[in-house]
């Protein structure tokens, strides 16, 4: 009986870490994907994008 308590023990530690995990990863995922998105919006970036030339636009000669 008393090693069967240890059991139970480490089956819930681990079954809650696996459960913590499921959860959580999903909401990892988002913050990492927002933090990205919000990258492109440093005054850094924005002042990059700027100042990046306009691709030429192809003209019919006429």
């Amino acid at each position: 009986m008393d090693g069967q308590i240890y059991l139970v023990i480490v089956g819930t530690f681990f079954g809650f870490i696996a459960l913590a995990f499921v959860l959580l990863y999903p909401v990892y995922r988002f913050m990492r994907r927002q933090e990205r998105m919000a990258d492109d919006w440093t005054p850094e970036a924005v002042a990059r994008r700027q100042r990046r030339p306009t691709p030429p636009e192809d003209e019919p000669d006429a």
